[in-house]
């Protein structure tokens, strides 16, 4: 389920969620493999604006995923702002090589894939040298990124 009712007021979840060394979050996401019309980075500022607002947390990354593309973005408690944009499939053919944007993908097997990605940039399960994490290197995220989960 994406969503939680509290005080009549909607309250997005993140898709995925990653930690730091320390047991914190470092990364709030929203996946959508569906054709639809929808903002899912106005969604992914909703859950980082609840965090600090209720939780008093700053979460310093966010990312959105879709079929086509997957971008990066760093949150300072005020402004969000896009770091990296990835086609997709060039993130996740290392872990489906048949991975496609036009071919037709479910939601749950996005979001396998995506945090698959995730938990080997934090441990190199799958490889020693994980899609773009050179690039995610260079904003401090790989150093920090312990875990992730759906």
């Amino acid at each position: 389920m994406d969503v939680t009712q509290l005080s009549n007021k909607t309250i997005e979840l993140s898709d995925i969620t990653a930690w730091d060394k320390n047991g914190n979050k470092l990364l709030v996401s929203k996946v959508r493999a569906r054709n639809i019309v929808e903002d899912i980075t106005a969604k992914v500022e909703d859950i980082l604006k609840f965090e600090y607002e209720h939780n008093k947390v700053i979460v310093p990354y966010a990312m959105t995923a879709t079929r086509e593309e997957i971008k990066i973005f760093q949150w300072d408690g005020e402004n969000l702002k896009t770091v990296y944009t990835f086609p997709t499939h060039e993130v996740l053919s290392e872990y489906d090589p048949e991975f496609s944007h036009k071919k037709r993908i479910f939601e749950y097997y996005l979001e396998t894939l995506v945090e698959g990605w995730l938990r080997d940039l934090a441990d190199n399960w799958k490889t020693d040298n994980p899609p773009k994490s050179k690039e995610l290197t260079q904003i401090g995220f790989v150093d920090k990124i312990a875990d992730a989960a759906q």
